[in-house]
This record gives C-alpha cells, sequence and structure tokens, in this order.
C-alpha cells in the first residue's frame, strides 16, 4: 500500500462514519449504510465500507461479507454485494491519476479481504452512475446486459416518441377504462401489495431469492424513510398493480413490482410506470431506472420496459478469485453434493461452490 495511503473498514452500524465518507461523492440508494443495515438483518453477511485515500482522493467499496457455511470448518468466507445495483464509488484528485490510484486502492482492499479469510469477491455495478470506468482500466469486468432508464430532463414529446405506439395506446387505454395510480404514503395498501407481488413471482416463476414477504418490505420502508415510495394502481379501491420506488440524487430507482393478471388486458403496470415517470420527472430527477430483464437476458421483462426508452445502460459485474486453491478445493467439495449441477462453474456461476443444488 502506498506511504502516505489510509485504509479504513466501516460497518454499516456506525451510519455517521459511513454517511460521512459518501459526503461529496454521488451514489445511489444501494451505497448507504442504512440499506446495507436492512441487508445484513437477515443474515445476508456482515455489512461494511470500504475506504481507501491518498490524500484528497478516495475509494469507496460497500459490501457484504458472508460466512461460507457447510463446506469448510476454517472460518472462511466470501466478498459480495447487496441485492441492486452499488460497486465502488471515487473521488479523484487530479482526475487524470484515476487508474493508478483505484489500482493501488483494489490492491489493498484485496489484501484485506483475503486477511479477512475471503475466497471469493463479487459486485454488481450500476449502469446509471457509470461506476464501471472505475474499474475497465484496472481489472477485468463483465458485460452483463443491458438495463432500461428514462431520461426525465428530455421534453415530454421526445419521451413520448420514445414510447412504442402500442404502449401509448395501452395507456391511453387503462386511463379511460378508470384505473388510478396513487402515491400510498400511508402505506395503506402494502399488505396487499405484498400479496400481488407474491402472487406476480409465482407466476413468473421467479427464482427463490425474488421472494419477499411482508417483514421485508416493512423493513425497507422504515430504513428509507420518505425515499422508499409505494405506488399502487386501483380499479376502485382494488389493488391490481403496485410498484416499490427509491429516490437518491437525481435517480428514481424502480425496485419491485407486481400485478394482477386478470387485468393485463388494461396493462396497469405500464400506467404505473407512465404515472411514475410524471411525478419523477416533477421532483426534478433525471432518471426513472426500470433496471434490466431477468439475469440480465433480453427476454420479455426487458422488452416491456425496453417499450418506455430506447435509453439503455450496459450493465457489468466484477469477479474475483482471491485464493485460486482454496476456491477450486471449494469447488470440488461442491461438486460432490447431492443435486450439485454437473462440474462447478457451469453456466459461468460465480462464485461456483454458492450455485444452488438442482431440484430433485
Amino acid at each position: 500500500m502506498n506511504a502516505c495511503a489510509q485504509m479504513d473498514v466501516v460497518p454499516a452500524s456506525n451510519a455517521l462514519s459511513w454517511g460521512a465518507a459518501l459526503e461529496g461523492v454521488r451514489h445511489d440508494f444501494y451505497h448507504e449504510a442504512a440499506y446495507h443495515q436492512f441487508c445484513q438483518a437477515p443474515g445476508d453477511g456482515e455489512a461494511y465500507l470500504a475506504v481507501y485515500r491518498e490524500g484528497e482522493s478516495v475509494l469507496l467499496w460497500p459490501y457484504l461479507l458472508r460466512p461460507i457455511q457447510g463446506l469448510t470448518a476454517r472460518g472462511h468466507c466470501d466478498v459480495t454485494s447487496v441485492y441492486g445495483y452499488p460497486g465502488p464509488l471515487a473521488k479523484v484528485e487530479p482526475a487524470e491519476f484515476a487508474a493508478d490510484f483505484v489500482s493501488r486502492g483494489l490492491a489493498a482492499l484485496q489484501e484485506h479481504w483475503r486477511s479477512s479469510k475471503a475466497v471469493t469477491a463479487f459486485t454488481r455495478l450500476n449502469p446509471v452512475l457509470g461506476n464501471q470506468v472505475l474499474l475497465e482500466a484496472v481489472t477485468p469486468i463483465e458485460e452483463n446486459g443491458a438495463t432500461v432508464a428514462i431520461d426525465l430532463w428530455l421534453p415530454e414529446e421526445e419521451i413520448q416518441r420514445g414510447y412504442r405506439k402500442t404502449l401509448r395506446h395501452e395507456i391511453k387505454r387503462a386511463r379511460e377504462y378508470g384505473l388510478s395510480v396513487r402515491l400510498d404514503e400511508g402505506l395503506l395498501k402494502l399488505t396487499e401489495f405484498v400479496d400481488l407481488y407474491g402472487e406476480t413471482m409465482t407466476r413468473n416463476q421467479a427464482a427463490a431469492s425474488y421472494f419477499f414477504g411482508f417483514d421485508y418490505f416493512a423493513a425497507l420502508f422504515r430504513a428509507l424513510p420518505g425515499r422508499a415510495r409505494l405506488f399502487t394502481v386501483c380499479d376502485g379501491e382494488t389493488l391490481v398493480a403496485g410498484g416499490v420506488f427509491v429516490e437518491t440524487d437525481g435517480i428514481v430507482q424502480y425496485h419491485l413490482g407486481g400485478s394482477d393478471h386478470r387485468y393485463a388486458g388494461f396493462a396497469p403496470a405500464k400506467l404505473l410506470l407512465d404515472e411514475v415517470r410524471l411525478w419523477a420527472a416533477a421532483r426534478g430527477h433525471r432518471y426513472l431506472h426500470l433496471g434490466g430483464g431477468r439475469g440480465g437476458r433480453r427476454d420479455s421483462l426487458f422488452a416491456f420496459k425496453a417499450g418506455f426508452s430506447g435509453r439503455h445502460f450496459p450493465f457489468f459485474v466484477w469477479k474475483c478469485v482471491l485464493q485460486p486453491a482454496i476456491y477450486d478445493e471449494l469447488c470440488r467439495l461442491h461438486s460432490r453434493l447431492p443435486g450439485a449441477a454437473g462440474a462447478a462453474g457451469a453456466g459461468g456461476y460465480f462464485p461456483a461452490y454458492r450455485r444452488a443444488a438442482a431440484a430433485p
């Protein structure tokens, strides 16, 4: 590590120090202590913010440290990221030395992770912030599809031209039918929304990791008060669609949503996104980020979102094997488990030793 460098690791429980480190650095809610506290609560790992400094330059890397259970009794762990779009942030002075600074900071961080007995490290990157530029010059990164955003600073006519013609027709039909979109500030429809969300995940045969219950959503709204918003679409008082959106520094993230299949002909989810777009634009935000397809694929979910905008951001992930010999050993142990899907690493899953066993 550079002689003038300083490395600190801040736990999410120290929200004041975490927030002070983020001050003056553009970020998303996925980088904040409150969201990391929320994500570590179910036992998904211990949350930390690594802060690497050289003078006025700073590299910030939020992460979860998870124990590797069942395969080793030697206290090994791995590094991962929260659900969503986090990744590193940096403020570099002077900017032209960014690659050298990030390279030194990443090396110092990897050394710290190894000393913590971490075997691998992984993070998703933030498409809107474009933080892949911090890494692409110093370490391999992997493109994993694209995400869709609506540029809210464009003139209304231009935004409307970016909508597919059929989409404009469907939204108009939903309004004419009488569906109404509301900001549920009192969370009066939260229980109904959670049920609807669960039904939607079941209908779409979503992975188990996408199933969240009432406690998850209630805790999310407590963690991000006044920024996590529940919008509902109702036919009278009957909930037919809804979504959770989070505001941060000019970005509104579409976090999770669901809809009633019986109203598919009236496209309530499309009406929802159009109304949230108008709301977000009125509040001065730059982007409504809709996210991408399942697992980064250009599937039907991606096509649904792309109907709103041609503004697509490349989505990247970063993967690193910190201790290759131990990684290979864990993969071998995993491959012997009942239901293990072939050779460890098949299908590009990372880390391979965490790939779920196949159903019997």
